[in-house]
């Protein structure tokens, strides 16, 4: 499946936003999440820390990979989003 690059821009306290202007699927190049759409969209979104959420993950989960918190000014029209993996290969 053919994904379009986009860089997003940023604002103020991490955040950063897509202007997604038509349907299609869609891959920002800062943090490689995957955004499907039917339609123009405008997306914000930013890396959280775990350290305020830790607490909330009980056993036997473990914290495993980024937290990421999401808008999208037009939810019907944002189909999917696609996380990417991570792997830690130490130890």
């Amino acid at each position: 499946e053919q994904k379009e690059q986009v860089t997003p821009r940023r604002l103020a306290g991490g955040k950063l936003v897509l202007r997604l202007e038509a349907e299609g699927t869609y891959q920002c190049s800062l943090t490689g999440l995957i955004f499907e759409v039917t339609s123009a969209v405008r997306v914000t979104y930013s890396l959280l820390s775990w350290s305020k959420f830790a607490s909330l993950v009980e056993r036997p989960w473990i914290v495993g990979g980024p937290l990421f918190d999401i808008s999208c000014d037009a939810a019907p029209a944002l189909t999917s989003i696609q996380f990417p993996h991570s792997l830690c290969l130490g130890g």
